[in-house]
């Protein structure tokens, strides 16, 4: 269990033990309104913001969700879409500095070939994958940070202010449309449908119209018989 400390109204300071690299230094201060968990971290080999968020399909949302998207960095700055300009981004053995996300199963967050990647500016690339070695110190630093995500009391409501947050910006929108969709291919079979029992119907008019089966008879020769 990390040892916690209060250190202002929603702020805890905490620290961590990653093995083999010792201890990390945490501010964790959560969004009680997004469900997003922001943590400056401190060690000697890294030192930056990990912005924690709950990860969801977003066709069905679900707030017990154990997946965690973990962000390189601070919240985006206006007018940025990507994570590359995200500031106080993660500085590993302070030549490393990561980019992007991760996302990880909380309750398993092993290497499982995750990406992690840095903005390599020697060869002039916008991002490249990162050492071995830095991914494997990573990955021990995303599961010392999804482990306290877990344990924290106020989990529950972040990842339910989390999914929130997402039907509010995406998930009504996405089921609108994807409503929508459906009912205008609903629309479309109906119509076809109704076309089709137009069409048998005709069909069982002309065949209605058929004389009825059976030996004609000539009047003239019935005369004649007759006589």
């Amino acid at each position: 269990m990390p040892e916690t400390q209060s250190t202002a109204p929603l702020v805890d300071a905490v620290t961590l033990h990653v093995t083999p690299y010792g201890d990390l230094r945490v501010l964790a201060k959560p969004n009680p309104t997004t469900g997003v968990l922001r943590c400056l971290v401190r060690n000697p080999s890294v030192t930056g913001i990990f912005t924690l968020e709950p990860d969801f399909d977003r066709d069905t949302v679900d707030p017990a969700t154990t997946r965690l998207k973990v962000h390189y960095g601070d919240e985006l700055p206006a007018g940025a879409h990507t994570g590359t300009y995200r500031p106080h981004r993660p500085l590993i053995h302070g030549t490393v500095r990561l980019v992007d996300y991760s996302v990880i199963n909380a309750q398993d967050p092993g290497p499982h070939d995750i990406r992690i990647y840095h903005r390599d500016a020697t060869t002039g690339h916008r991002r490249a994958r990162v050492p071995a070695a830095v991914t494997r110190y990573v990955t021990e630093v995303l599961a010392a940070l999804a482990g306290y995500w877990l344990q924290r009391p106020d989990l529950d409501r972040l990842r339910r202010a989390a999914a929130r947050t997402l039907l509010r910006h995406i998930g009504l929108h996405r089921k609108l449309a994807t409503i929508a969709e459906l009912e205008a291919l609903i629309a479309h079979r109906h119509r076809e449908l109704d076309e089709q029992r137009a069409q048998l119907a005709r069909m069982y008019e002309l065949l209605a119209e058929e004389a009825p089966s059976g030996p004609t008879v000539d009047s003239t020769h019935a005369a004649h018989d007759a006589a």
